[in-house]
């Protein structure tokens, strides 16, 4: 498959200047604020035998998170919902594609489910493979060495793993070759990478291939990129992929890109790194909301310092990457409804983490919700 590639640069040191500009625009509004009853998750307890103590109807979307101890369904400011666990830092995604399950892998390899419906959080004894992706409705899959793609309803309590394909890679000249990992998967597509050749210094560089039903994989090139991939999306649809990569230049420093991949084989690449070579940029996060175009959270730091800035949110946006209006400096952010939206906020005393606070953002105020948030997904209600 010919793939064509254009290129669009925006320095670093452009990046770096206008850090200060958003640092003065968020100032003013950065206060976390203490949040409103309930926001603990434990709830306004009643004030008489007459008050209501079931949950209201749902008239706005809700908010999966995943969290260092557990992941959670969000209502406003209110936790509704737990599964505990031991989760680390993942760019899975967490929800499934019909917005029935939040699920996420714990340390030791099991399935974490909530139940979006009743508000349940379980543990299921099912061995998961390193990555979650989605394949429709409430299905969830992962990859199987050496060739498995498995599958696994989540609507149906008792449900066990099963065969989804068979993916049959190209042999590799030399034969010589890494095992494949699952990428991401969403919309019936799956992306796998694969290191074919000898690995640079820094573990790559990735030949990513597409899965979209039961015929032959897709190639999609090699990654221009000596590290391996490993923060990716797909569009809702499953058509068009954006993946970040970085550019090692040595162990504490590097280059960041994200590239964009559609259906017909076409590809962009939007740079975002200039001629500095003491300055260093990395996408810590890259999501693709179910309607708009692809967001990401960038890093930036000089070469063999911490990082002293906090991420900023862009957005590919046709031909170019810009940042999103209004400026913001956050790990992820979702939008909920007009005026209100969800935000993780970094750590300041370090930048580099992909952990922060997840807090509810209306007009200005921002209300805590929970602390060491890596991922989070809009929940929207059923019709």
């Amino acid at each position: 498959m010919s793939i064509q590639t254009s290129t669009t640069r925006t320095p670093v040191r452009v990046l770096l200047l206008t850090l200060a500009a958003i640092a003065t625009v968020l100032a003013a509004c950065t206060g976390v604020q203490p949040g409103p009853t309930g926001a603990s998750g434990s709830g306004p307890k009643p004030s008489s035998p007459f008050d209501p103590t079931t949950q209201p109807a749902v008239t706005g979307p809700l908010l999966a998170y995943r969290a260092s101890d557990e992941i959670g369904l969000v209502d406003g400011t209110k936790v509704v919902a737990k599964a505990a666990g031991e989760f680390p830092p993942a760019n899975d995604l967490i929800a499934t594609e019909d917005d029935r399950f939040v699920f996420a892998r714990t340390a030791d390899g099991r399935l974490a489910v909530i139940d979006v419906a009743n508000r349940r959080g379980t543990t299921r004894p099912i061995p998961v493979g390193p990555v979650l992706g989605t394949a429709g409705q409430s299905t969830i899959v992962w990859w199987e060495q050496p060739d498995r793609l498995m599958r696994l309803d989540l609507a149906d309590p008792n449900s066990q793993p099963v065969l989804a394909q068979a993916v049959a890679l190209p042999p590799v000249a030399g034969g010589q070759s890494g095992e494949p990992r699952l990428l991401v998967a969403r919309g019936g597509t799956a992306v796998l990478a694969r290191v074919e050749g000898p690995p640079s210094p820094f573990g790559g560089p990735d030949t990513l291939y597409a899965v979209r039903g039961p015929g032959a994989p897709s190639p999609l090139g090699q990654v221009d990129a000596n590290s391996p991939v490993s923060v990716a999306r797909l569009s809702p649809d499953g058509a068009s992929l954006a993946y970040a990569v970085y550019r090692a230049t040595d162990a504490g420093c590097g280059a960041a890109a994200v590239v964009q991949s559609n259906a017909n084989g076409a590809q962009q690449t939007f740079e975002v790194a200039g001629s500095d070579a003491a300055a260093g940029s990395r996408v810590t996060k890259l999501w693709w909301p179910s309607e708009g175009a692809p967001k990401l959270s960038l890093t930036t730091w000089r070469c063999g310092r911490p990082a002293t800035d906090p991420p900023v949110v862009w957005q590919l946006a046709g031909d170019h990457i810009e940042q999103t209006a209004p400026p913001t400096a956050a790990l992820q952010t979702a939008e909920l409804e007009p005026g209100r939206r969800a935000l993780i906020l970094p750590k300041t005393a370090s930048y580099g983490e992909p952990v922060g606070t997840l807090v509810y953002e209306e007009s200005s105020r921002r209300f805590p919700i929970k602390d060491g948030v890596d991922a989070i997904a809009v929940i929207q209600p059923s019709p």
